[in-house]
């Protein structure tokens, strides 16, 4: 009995988690558009918490997506399930923080969750913790702790976000399926009358008023998204440049 256990900062990023999931072949547990039914972990607890998803990977081994209520929470949310590893065996744990870098360069805030912190949180747990790679920590009972941050390579251009954030990869998918879209986004986004500054919501969110609103949500379309095959190849391209997709590519084969 063991999981696959995936933290990140909010019910967006949840949604995403989801819909690359599917995409991967794994199989969610809540069986959408079906009546609910109670959903069991593998050691017999109800699937509850504070929006946890649940899926079965390609193989069944248990999969859990829980959203962190931003990304200061992550690091604690890690120590405590660390922490029980003992009386409920992890295969991964991942620890999935937007950049937060900026696509030009200029000076931005730091992420919560950097390669070192996570280093440090995991050898906090296990001294003898060890590499497993570029985006991996190995702790000594076989866990694994993965590190996903949410960018992508393109470089600044009209119609996507500066900063390095899960909106920017939905961003940078949109406009490589649609590139004619950027402009529009652009030209709304500054002819605003009193406007706040355009940052990563802004600009997704345009994408999702202008082409997407039958999704009905933000979060519906953060998964919906990747059931459109330009936009889902798009995403793929964007995840293969950093860990991103190694480590879903891990959990879902697990």
């Amino acid at each position: 009995m063991n999981e696959n256990y995936i933290l990140c900062e909010g019910f967006h990023d949840r949604a995403f988690w989801a819909g690359l999931l599917e995409y991967l072949g794994c199989v969610d547990l809540r069986q959408p558009g079906r009546p609910p039914a109670p959903i069991f972990d593998p050691w017999g607890l109800p699937v509850r918490g504070s929006g946890e998803y649940a899926f079965h990977s390609r193989r069944g081994t248990f999969i859990r997506i829980v959203p962190c209520g931003g990304r200061n929470f992550i690091a604690q949310f890690a120590r405590n399930r660390l922490a029980i590893r003992n009386q409920k065996p992890l295969v991964r744990l991942v620890l999935n923080v937007d950049a937060d870098t900026n696509a030009d360069g200029s000076r931005a805030v730091s992420p919560t969750m950097s390669r070192e912190a996570m280093r440090t949180l995991v050898q906090e747990m296990d001294p003898d913790a060890t590499h497993g790679g570029d985006h991996d920590l190995r702790l000594t009972d076989g866990t694994i702790v993965s590190l996903v941050q949410w960018s992508a390579t393109q470089p600044p251009s009209p119609g996507l976000p500066n900063q390095q954030t899960l909106e920017r990869v939905a961003c940078a998918a949109i406009v490589a399926a649609h590139p004619t879209w950027a402009q529009p986004v652009e030209r709304w986004l500054e002819s605003r009358p009193d406007p706040v500054a355009a940052g990563p919501k802004e600009y997704a969110w345009s994408y999702l008023a202008g082409w997407f609103a039958e999704y009905g949500s933000y979060e519906g379309f953060c998964r919906a998204i990747w059931g459109k095959p330009a936009l889902a190849a798009g995403l793929v391209d964007s995840l293969r440049q950093s860990p991103a997709w190694a480590v879903a590519d891990a959990v879902a084969n697990s």
